[in-house]
């Protein structure tokens, strides 16, 4: 559509020329259907077309959600360490090995899991005791989580398969699919999924 008259812009006020000039573009006839256009004493406006708008929507997958909630809770007693009450053993992945270890509460630290878990290659250095260097595993309490590093045992835990739990009152994990677990506490969580560590 496109409109075009012309006027003598002296004969005008300013508040009259906007008047024609709506005048104008109101009285247009359908036509070209290029955006509308005006013109007087040699100046042109040009109606902007509809600003145009998109819509993202995020969604996220919660591992813990529907993923765990048929999981099964098993028996704590096969992966119990031997001469050590209260500490338990399992593996998670096989290749690579990553365990985890559930130490009880003593020695002024609350009761914990440890589990090995991927971190990236640019991830701070700690120090833990007689070790410093970069994390190599992650440590739940009822509090939340925090790196920590650790060492392997002398013979692999065994395995929590995918789609069982394991349950030490506030504290469990639930091995998945795919050489993953996600364990939680009432203030944290944390999910090893496609080498990948997420935390809360």
């Amino acid at each position: 559509m496109k409109c075009t008259f012309t006027a003598d812009a002296r004969a005008f006020t300013i508040t009259a020329l906007a008047l024609l000039t709506a005048a104008a573009l109101s009285s247009c006839t359908p036509g070209d259907e290029s955006a509308p256009t005006s013109s007087l004493s040699g100046i042109s406006a040009i109606a902007p077309p509809p600003a145009r708008t998109s819509t993202v929507i995020v969604t996220s997958i919660p591992l813990t959600g529907e993923t765990t909630s048929s999981a099964t809770t098993v028996d704590t007693a096969p992966y119990a360490v031997s001469g050590q009450p209260g500490s338990y053993r399992w593996s998670y992945a096989r290749d690579p090995l990553r365990e985890c270890v559930l130490q009880p509460a003593g020695s002024r630290l609350p009761q914990r899991i440890t589990c090995a878990a991927p971190y990236p290659e640019d991830a701070p250095s700690i120090r833990i005791g007689a070790f410093d260097g970069p994390p190599n595993a992650i440590t739940l309490t009822a509090q939340g989580t925090e790196p920590t590093i650790t060492e392997g045992g002398p013979t692999p835990a065994p395995a929590l398969t995918a789609g069982h739990r394991l349950t030490f009152g506030d504290l469990s994990c639930t091995a998945l699919p795919g050489d993953a677990i996600t364990c939680t506490s009432p203030d944290g969580w944390f999910t090893v999924a496609n080498g990948v560590l997420t935390t809360s």
